[in-house]
């Protein structure tokens, strides 16, 4: 009689034990699907993403696109001291144009923007791009070139002071350095000198004031 109660009570404790072990394998089981549903909500999918950052970068490009030709400083009357040498313009203003470094003549391929000659002022980047060259000459002082959409480049030296290192992307407006004066135009002052480049061709920057950066889009 002993040995069978003892044989229905070891049953009974197995069957417990069978049924303790599969709720606790259930509850582990469960424990872990939410933990999995938790992280799957907590991760945004790829392909949002993706469509978020894509339509981030084409409303930055349109606005990019719209941007026109701004002078490469806020002087409320800039001056220039020395304009653009246009094969087109009379010969007083080609003459104008011509700068001579001891015995040497060279033409003026930008134009050279000052105040009053004597005061410094910022130089402001004229379209949003990336700063491409950054350096320091003897004649010139310091440079800086920014490239832009559709193979467009702006030149700014006579810099006495330099904001800006290579590889910067500047938005138009930002600050590039101070202008000062130099030993190459020693006539100009205190001045910046500004080029507009497409390709290897200088444009007249007198031109492109105003202008839609996009009409140099010949897709």
């Amino acid at each position: 009689m002993k040995n069978k109660i003892v044989d229905v009570v070891f049953k009974k404790f197995q069957s417990f034990s069978f049924i303790i072990f599969l709720a606790l394998i259930l509850g582990a089981f469960f424990v872990l699907s939410q933990l999995n549903n938790s992280k799957k909500d907590d991760v945004e999918p790829v392909g949002t993403q993706t469509t978020v950052t894509t339509e981030q970068n084409n409303q930055d490009t349109n606005l990019v696109e719209d941007e026109v030709f701004k002078l490469p400083l806020d002087a409320e009357n800039p001056e220039i001291a020395r304009n653009f040498y246009d094969a087109e313009a009379t010969l007083d203003e080609q003459l104008s144009s011509i700068i001579q470094v001891d015995n040497i003549f060279f033409i003026n391929n930008g134009v050279n923007y000052t105040v009053d000659k004597e005061t410094d002022f910022n130089v402001l980047v004229t379209l949003t791009g990336t700063v491409t060259k950054v350096r320091q000459d003897a004649l010139v002082g310091y440079l800086v070139e920014v490239e832009h959409l559709y193979g467009i480049k702006s030149v700014y030296h006579s810099l006495a002071t330099v904001n800006v290192a290579v590889g910067d992307q500047v938005e138009q407006g930002d600050l590039l350095g101070k202008a000062g004066a130099n030993n190459y135009d020693q006539d100009s002052g205190i001045h910046v000198h500004f080029e507009v480049l497409l390709g290897n061709i200088n444009l007249n920057p007198n031109e492109l004031i105003g202008t839609k950066i996009s009409e140099f889009d010949n897709e």
